[in-house]
């Protein structure tokens, strides 16, 4: 893979910035610099929420339901509201997010290994203008993937080919990273207030299935994709 070393220095940047009330620990006193690592790391891993929540709507679409609208909020969370028309197709639309986002972190990271750093920025436009366009209904959802779209629009349009690098690349490491730390959280959320973890809770419901085996499930194929990047692309 081109560009290796550099790709773990992003990993490492997707994991200080998805850990930010640890970051602001070590960086006490200088609200300016919290702000500014705050602000950018809200920015990216909401490429990731907006990769889960399309991944619901895609599935919703896919199994004959509707999409009555995603939203996407400041704090980094989503919420798909879809419909749909049997038990087997609301388990595939809850099953499908963050399946979704493990998935496109493993076709990210191929497009990086095969060099097509232009081909990552080209997806996220055209997921997020599919959201822009259709989907997104809050305001903060619909100012986040104008200002997004114009500045890989724009990014396109000056043809920057080292910037095309880097942030396909932070873009990538992001969401795989975010990928393992959100079903982590689906995980311990499963175990301490199953009532309230997101797509597991919601999988319990309609399975019976106990919340706990979804929030394991989640964690373990979101290492697995991360095993399988590594194994892959970077031996």
């Amino acid at each position: 893979m081109e560009n290796v070393y550099l790709i773990y220095v992003y990993l490492f940047i997707a994991f200080v910035l998805s850990n930010i009330p640890l970051i602001n620990s070590f960086i006490k006193g200088n609200a300016r610099v919290s702000k500014v690592i705050h602000t950018i790391g809200m920015v990216v891993a909401i490429a990731n929420t907006m990769i889960h929540e399309s991944c619901h709507a895609l599935m919703a679409i896919l199994t004959g339901g509707q999409i009555r609208g995603v939203s996407l909020s400041v704090d980094t969370s989503g919420l798909a509201e879809t419909t749909s028309k049997s038990r087997i197709a609301r388990i595939l639309v809850s099953y499908a997010g963050y399946t979704g986002s493990s998935l496109v972190a493993v076709g990210l990271f191929y497009l990086l290994y095969l060099g097509k750093y232009e081909w990552i920025i080209y997806f996220f436009v055209l997921l997020s203008a599919i959201n822009w366009l259709f989907w997104v209904r809050n305001l903060f959802g619909f100012l986040w993937l104008t200002a997004f779209i114009g500045m890989m629009v724009f990014l396109l349009y000056k043809h920057y080919e080292v910037l095309f690098i880097h942030i396909s690349i932070l873009l990538s490491c992001m969401v795989l990273v975010q990928s393992i730390i959100s079903a982590f959280v689906i995980l311990k959320l499963s175990v301490t207030d199953r009532r309230n973890a997101g797509d597991a809770t919601n999988l319990a419901k309609f399975t019976f299935i106990p919340t706990v085996f979804w929030g394991v499930l989640f964690f373990a194929q979101s290492v697995v994709a991360a095993i399988y990047i590594a194994n892959e692309y970077f031996a």
